[in-house]
């Protein structure tokens, strides 16, 4: 009988090795070396083939949570036998928010962090039905696989996926071995039962998942739950989904009765008050469906250093830089001497092109000490030649305008051409070049 040949993995980073030794030669880690079972794979008894025109097609059958700002972010509710990750730096609300959701289900929730009084405790101040939960406190991959198939629940939560671990794999939970493995487990349970799979990750200092690349490649899923802590609003980011479209937000406030939807979206990011100081100008952003206005906030102070601060909390610094560059070149404001704070109102960031023109013109506004127009709203791109580029889905950011009572919006000039007869009951000032917005505007 053929002895059994053991391999060695390192805990650190999963490499494998034929020999045991000191220093793992993939990662650097020392005395990460420990001894392993190797498994060969399971051969499938039955192995074939199907046409592509055999496939059923059938629509997907989505599961409402009961909160439409997290179905939207899922892309319209929950599907069956997904699997998502939800990552969010520690006290963010990442528990409140997956026990809120579990309410909604006959579900098997996995704390690998919390005991059940904790738990317990979270729920009644949440005011959650009790009855619908099952809580394990079991952290082995294995135990879980057998409660799911004891219960048959609606919904399973992990929380978090870091505690878990295989008896299969050699190392500590959390290790990179063990997340890749359990991640792969439970994968293959929601698959196999149709049930949806909800994975809580910590994150790392730089703000990614802790663990392998893999363990986002494996989930249907990513969402990641922001939010600053010393604000009550928190927003709930896609960005991973096989069955909807990333870039989806969902907005939530948090209460001492747990986190409740966001109605008015635009209240969070814009005052409809904010009019009439300087430095402040309202642009639109789109975000994933939906379309959202945002305040943006300019503070324009002379400088008596050689090298004027730029400082831009919710916009790309370097995109700031360059719009500055472009007012100074082209519209004859001399930064170079000042400094130019930029703040999105609400703890909104953007990362589109189309903002630029509000960006420039809130600079511009602080720098000359004058109001903008009231209820007038800015898009457009700024290229490094001073001209307006045309920004996409020109139509949706101009209907919310409008929702929102504006009375003008400075557009570029080739949005207003290429859509011809544009039927909408707001002034449409189209502008060509940065000069030509600044001559507009003040």
């Amino acid at each position: 009988m053929a002895k059994k040949k053991n391999i060695y993995v390192c805990v650190s980073c999963g490499a494998e090795s034929g020999a045991w030794s000191g220093k793992c030669l993939q990662c650097g880690e020392w005395n990460s070396i420990v001894e392993a079972e190797k498994h060969a794979p399971k051969k499938e008894s039955v192995v074939r083939a199907v046409s592509l025109s055999d496939v059923s097609c059938d629509d997907i059958v989505r599961l409402q949570s009961g909160y439409s700002e997290f179905d939207l972010a899922c892309g319209g509710g929950i599907v069956k036998g997904a699997v998502t990750l939800i990552g969010g730096e520690p006290g963010i609300g990442k528990s409140t928010l997956s026990l809120q959701i579990a309410d909604s289900f006959k579900t098997l929730y996995v704390s690998g962090e919390e005991s059940p009084v904790q738990i317990r405790q979270r729920a009644e101040r949440l005011n959650i039905k009790k009855d619908n939960i099952l809580i394990t406190t079991t952290t082995c991959v294995e135990n879980i696989e057998e409660l799911v198939e004891k219960h048959n629940p609606e919904c399973v939560f992990v929380d978090s996926i870091q505690t878990v671990n295989s008896s299969m794999i050699a190392g500590p939970a959390g290790s990179i071995a063990q997340l890749r493995e359990s991640a792969l487990k439970l994968t293959a349970v929601a698959k196999n039962r149709n049930i949806p799979l909800f994975l809580i990750g910590h994150i790392t200092k730089e703000g990614s998942i802790a663990g392998p690349k893999v363990l986002e490649h494996v989930v249907d899923t990513v969402l990641y739950f922001e939010g600053d802590f010393n604000k009550e609003y928190r927003i709930l980011r896609s960005f991973k989904n096989r069955f909807g479209s990333v870039n989806e937000i969902g907005l939530f406030t948090m209460t001492d009765k747990g986190l409740e939807e966001v109605k008015d979206k635009n209240s969070v990011f814009f005052n409809s008050d904010c009019f009439g100081a300087p430095g402040i100008a309202v642009g639109s952003a789109i975000e994933g469906s939906r379309s959202i206005l945002f305040e943006v906030q300019s503070l324009v102070s002379y400088s008596s250093f050689s090298n004027p601060r730029r400082t831009a909390d919710g916009l790309d610094f370097n995109r700031l830089v360059i719009i500055a560059a472009a007012l100074e070149r082209y519209a004859d404001l001399k930064l170079s001497n000042f400094d130019v704070f930029i703040n999105l109102a609400g703890g909104f960031s953007i990362n589109e092109t189309a903002s630029d023109l509000a960006v420039a013109l809130s600079i511009a506004s602080g720098y000359k000490n004058t109001a903008l127009p009231d209820k007038t709203g800015y898009l457009g791109e700024i290229s490094l030649a001073g001209e307006i580029r045309p920004v996409s889905q020109f139509e949706r950011r101009l209907t919310e305008f409008e929702r929102n009572n504006f009375t003008a919006v400075f557009v570029p000039l080739k949005n207003v051409k290429d859509k011809g007869s544009l039927k909408t009951s707001i002034k449409l000032i189209p502008v060509k070049s940065i000069q030509e917005a600044l001559a507009k505007a003040f």
